[in-house]
């Protein structure tokens, strides 16, 4: 009998650590598991909790539908890996019942005060990639570790992509938009139980980068996700650029319909399609998006370029023709008149965004541009003649590339993408936020180690490329494998993201960790930002006027003598 003594002792004590790490939610109850930071902080993880009842069948290409309620507890002591279906790449995870979310709490579950500020991260990948999986090891990948150290709770989720989440028939059929009903239902989710974890559901911010970016960007203009959340943070992203957004989806769905059976072409009735599709396997859905992405149309790039220029091919969309519209208005006019939701945020942009853009199949697109230098025309001018079309092309790219071609002039074909795809956008949407809420921006230029860019280089940019900025927040491996710098750097932005989501202000006081600066705030009249290295150092810099701010005079001036409102984007 005494030999089982100290097998009952461990047992016991066994079950009262699973008690320690489980929560009872209004949802259920969850089991959680107990982990630590790369300093040794204890935090209390729970992983693929369901918010939405599985997307299938008659709920495929719908608005999700809240989760059940339930009784036995749920086990979310370790990752499931499905993650929803991607365009792009064949994954052995890809599955359907993906709405599922992480959330890491610092907080002891057993004496929840409900008093921590919570940051709900909404994954990128140009809503046809990404994840919301997370990596707590210190072996690399995206870690939450560094944000939970500042006593911060951490959400991640995935939602619909591609066809899945952003199929629409122009019609209450298939609406569209069942992507951005599920990050609406995530957040409504927190709001129901974030208490139980030690989270303030008045203190939500929500952020992303790139398309994570333009989602909160949506998120911050539908009257659906109205006090869900109370700052937000956009990185390298807004609902304003020219990729979020699709103008053609009614034409794209039917093409894509037809890749799974060829009977369906634009005279196709919605009914129709909607039930072939509900019934068809989805791995041939997924290689229908595929094709689709991959179709020239008998003629090389001519689908690929004209469908990009009215925005991506899967992505939100303007649903005011639906009785329960998501995006009612247009993203441009609804930020410039304010009738948004009216929280604080955070946003900026790398230094050299457009060097993502320096592969292999960037010489294609430059001699379009050369050809025909209309084709750098913002489609969301709304240009309605060919007169006005063809000066427009040509004093772009009289900015970028003067006297010589795009094809012999990287660096200016480089600085239009940065300027097209980003920075006038992200500034626009600050200039226009700025006069209905707080509005805080940055230029992210530090070239370092940490932010992994060794490739896309160029002589005479900015050198700090699209999701750079990322890699110093989310990267999972120990800091002493990096140099001082990039250590400096990288507290910076963790301090600077966690004071904005503590106090909806990135420096609420004075702190030598951020050189002891105020923070400006962006007004109409006065755009001032804090660059973020550069160089020759890792310092904060107070800068008057806009990043780039020539050439986004020079965009200002193309909209106001050529551009015709309404615009959606910009």
């Amino acid at each position: 009998m005494m030999e089982l003594i100290p097998i009952l002792v461990v047992l016991m004590l066994s079950l009262v650590g699973l008690e320690a790490q489980r929560v009872t939610t209004p949802d259920g109850p969850i089991q959680g598991t107990t982990q630590t930071t790369n300093s040794g902080k204890t935090f209390y993880a729970y992983y693929s909790i369901p918010y939405a009842k599985p997307p299938t069948g008659s709920r495929r290409f719908l608005a999700s539908e809240a989760v059940d309620p339930w009784t036995e507890v749920f086990d979310g002591t370790s990752e499931n890996p499905n993650i929803c279906y991607q365009l792009y790449g064949d994954y052995e995870q890809e599955n359907e019942d993906c709405l599922h979310m992480n959330v890491f709490t610092p907080q002891d579950p057993t004496a929840p005060s409900g008093s921590l500020p919570v940051m709900v991260n909404i994954h990128g990948g140009g809503f046809v990639s990404g994840s919301g999986l997370v990596s707590t090891a210190s072996t690399g990948g995206f870690s939450p570790n560094y944000l939970l150290e500042e006593d911060v709770i951490f959400v991640s989720f995935n939602y619909r992509l591609g066809a899945f989440g952003f199929l629409s028939t122009g019609d209450d059929v298939v609406p569209g938009n069942a992507g951005l009903t599920d990050q609406i239902l995530a957040l409504e989710w927190m709001q129901r139980n974030i208490a139980a974890f030690g989270g303030d559901p008045d203190r939500v911010t929500i952020f992303g980068q790139s398309a994570g970016a333009a989602s909160v960007g949506y998120m911050l203009l539908t009257p659906k996700a109205s006090g869900l959340f109370s700052g937000a943070i956009l990185e390298s992203g807004s609902s304003l650029c020219p990729w979020a957004y699709q103008r053609n989806q009614t034409k794209i769905t039917f093409k894509t319909a037809s890749f799974v059976d060829s009977q369906f072409d634009y005279s196709t009735d919605s009914a129709s399609l909607l039930e072939i599709l509900q019934q068809a396997d989805a791995k041939a859905i997924d290689n229908a998006a595929l094709s689709f992405a991959s179709y020239d149309g008998g003629q090389p790039n001519a689908i690929q370029r004209s469908q990009m220029q009215q925005g991506a091919y899967y992505a939100p969309i303007i649903d005011s023709f639906s009785s329960n519209p998501v995006i009612p208005s247009f993203q441009y006019e609804s930020f410039a008149s304010g009738s948004i939701n009216k929280v604080p945020i955070l946003l900026g942009i790398c230094s050299e965004e457009g060097l993502m853009n320096l592969d292999q199949w960037l010489d294609n697109s430059l001699e379009a541009y050369d050809e025909n230098p209309g084709t750098l025309n913002p489609q969301d001018m709304n240009i309605n003649n060919e007169a006005d079309w063809n000066t427009v092309g040509r004093l772009i790219k009289q900015e970028y590339s003067p006297s010589n071609t795009f094809l012999n002039n990287r660096l200016g074909a480089i600085q239009y993408f940065t300027d097209q795809d980003f920075a006038k956008s992200i500034t626009k949407h600050a200039e226009l936020q700025s006069e209905h809420t707080e509005v805080f921006f940055y230029e992210f230029a530090y070239t370092g180690t940490m932010g992994g860019n060794t490739e896309h280089k160029l002589a005479g940019s900015g050198n700090v490329t699209h999701t750079e900025e990322w890699a110093y927040i989310f990267g999972g491996y120990p800091l002493q494998y990096y140099p001082k710098r990039d250590q400096l750097v990288h507290n910076r932005l963790i301090k600077i993201w966690t004071n904005f989501a503590k106090y909806r202000n990135p420096t609420p006081t004075s702190e030598e960790l951020l050189q002891n600066i105020e923070w400006p705030r962006v007004t109409a009249a006065n755009f001032q930002y804090v660059s973020i290295g550069n160089y020759e150092d890792s310092d904060l810099k107070i800068v008057e006027g806009k990043p780039k701010a020539a050439r986004m005079a020079i965009w200002d001036n193309l909209y106001n003598t050529y551009g015709n409102r309404p615009y959606d984007s910009y």
